[in-house]
């Protein structure tokens, strides 16, 4: 398929380049445009046209169809009136629903409503909460709405007569399409403040906001469309997040060795967790990878080589509880010099042994190449962030979000709050790459600019999913991705994509690590030939 004619995406680079932005962000630029001559009324038809082309695309032909425009006074309602009057010239049967008082209407919303009633498409009012089963027979009388309730201005839980016209609409089982964020949702954070709509569809104008894209404001969305209304492209330059998309995967050169493919050391396991070093050790040759070494407690590994014998294996000596000694110490650091390792994988089910945690930290100073710290390796240098800090080499650092947690020493509710500003805060803190791992995983560089991966489905939230991650970035890093961000970017793309391959053929729920590990290489093969396909898939339409 030719991709040319999607917006962001280039046929020479094989890139797709979405922003996403914060509420403030989206404000910013909303206040900048008049400087570029951009009425806001102007900006409001665009939003409001850009409803009615989706309602288009999801109802067909909208003559005679019933359509319910449910308003409320700020511009979000306003948006929704345009569409109604669209709607109705187009030959729908409109009525309009607005809620709360007509006399606090912004004045762009104000002046939509009066368009409408001059039109004579019927409008109701509904003021208060004893007025809700007049918007319940509206709703079992159409086809579809519009709901143009509560946008990005959302404080607060939703309370009062906003909640009960949600809790109205959700019960309804009509096809609803939202304007900008589903009426609910958190636009910085994709919380529910309280009750949210659930939608069909969602339109987001400007560019999605992080609400539209982490879970679960994501969720309810449904399938989500973008306007980039009239905004010139000068204004979207200072939005510094945007959706993890394909970067070009390096030639694999046909005369190239093991070598050329990346000399990869894995320093993980212990007595009981045997899966951790597995998986990463493997995953790195099974996402293109070309030298794969584990270093583990010498009791370990001929479990793991009966299942793995393409590895090459570095016992190491172990304490009384089958954990990596400090006496390794050395050994470790001579390995990686002599064998010219190019990246390093520290952590992966070392266990929490005091003397391997110490051990863990040390060679967080001491290691001069690119670092991926993930597993039990959190739980150390969370004692002791400042061993991060000093390193001269990149350093990739994959927590899930209690992890994350007790490494910046942040509570667990306050980073749920305020996600994306806590992930940048650590960043460029601890001067790392850190890979938040969850639904929609983000990807930080040091600098604080945020990639979202759109990749990935609950079935992979299983023990040993994390490692495969770990020898999949690796594995981007030494098939040719020498900045570790991107590395770390494609990484995460690929897996979460060998994730939903499996889930495909398999189902969600029976998705194991060794399915992820397995489909890698199909991931991976798609990556190269078909990038194509992971935009269609997984970014929002354009409209």
């Amino acid at each position: 398929m030719d991709y040319t004619g999607v917006a962001g995406f280039s046929s020479s680079s094989a890139m797709y380049r979405m922003k996403v932005c914060s509420v403030d962000e989206m404000r910013r630029i909303d206040s900048e445009a008049p400087k570029y001559g951009l009425d806001h009324l102007l900006l409001m038809e665009d939003a409001g046209s850009a409803v009615y082309s989706v309602a288009l695309e999801i109802l067909g032909s909208v003559i005679d169809k019933k359509i319910l425009v449910i308003a409320g006074s700020g511009n979000n309602g306003g948006d929704a009136l345009v569409a109604a009057r669209r709607l109705h010239a187009a030959g729908a049967v409109v009525r309009v629903a607005f809620i709360g008082d007509p006399g606090r209407a912004s004045d762009l919303t104000r002046r939509n409503l009066e368009m409408v009633l001059s039109m004579g498409i019927e409008v109701s009012f509904v003021r208060e909460q004893s007025e809700i089963s007049s918007l319940e027979k509206m709703l079992s009388w159409c086809d579809a709405c519009i709901v143009g309730l509560i946008g990005i201005g959302l404080r607060g839980d939703v309370r009062g007569i906003y909640r009960d016209v949600i809790e109205t609409i959700n019960r309804s089982g009509r096809t609803v399409i939202s304007v900008d964020i589903p009426s609910g949702i958190d636009g910085d954070s994709g919380a529910v403040r309280g009750i949210a709509v659930r939608s069909t569809a969602t339109v987001t104008m400007g560019l999605p906001k992080f609400g539209n894209i982490l879970y679960p404001g994501y969720q309810y969305c449904g399938r989500l469309y973008v306007s980039h209304l009239s905004y010139p492209r000068k204004l979207l330059e200072g939005v510094s997040a945007e959706l993890n998309t394909p970067i070009p995967l390096p030639e694999r050169v046909r005369w190239g060795h093991k070598g050329v493919f990346g000399k990869f050391l894995a320093i993980a396991g212990s007595r009981y967790y045997y899966g951790a070093p597995y998986y990463t050790s493997y995953s790195f040759l099974k996402a293109g990878g070309g030298y794969s070494r584990l270093a583990a407690p010498k009791s370990v590994i001929p479990y793991i080589a009966a299942r793995c014998s393409e590895v090459v294996y570095i016992p190491l000596e172990e304490t009384s509880e089958g954990s990596i000694a400090m006496n390794s110490y050395e050994a470790i650091l001579r390995l990686i010099e002599e064998a010219g390792i190019d990246i390093v994988a520290l952590g992966p089910g070392v266990s929490l042994n005091s003397e391997t945690q110490e051990l863990v930290r040390m060679l967080v100073e001491a290691i001069d190449r690119p670092l991926i710290i993930d597993g039990d390796g959190i739980t150390a240098i969370s004692k002791d962030p400042g061993r991060v800090k000093g390193r001269k080499a990149p350093t990739i650092i994959t927590p899930h979000v209690v992890e994350f947690s007790r490494l910046v020493g942040v509570d667990l509710k306050k980073i749920q709050e305020d996600p994306v500003g806590s992930l940048r805060s650590a960043c460029r803190d601890l001067g790392s790459y850190i890979v938040l791992k969850g639904a929609h995983t983000m990807i930080c560089y040091p600098d604080g600019y945020i990639y979202i991966n759109m990749t990935g489905n609950p079935g992979m939230a299983k023990a040993g999913s994390g490692d495969v991650l770990t020898g999949a970035i690796a594995a981007m890093y030494g098939a040719g991705y020498r900045d570790p961000g991107a590395a770390a970017r494609m990484g995460v793309l690929i897996h979460g994509l060998a994730g939903d391959l499996a889930a495909e053929d398999l189902g969600e729920d029976g998705v194991t690590p060794d399915d992820i590990l397995n489909y890698l290489p199909k991931a991976v093969r798609i990556l190269r030939e078909d990038p194509g396909y992971i935009v269609e898939k997984y970014m929002p339409r354009v409209v």
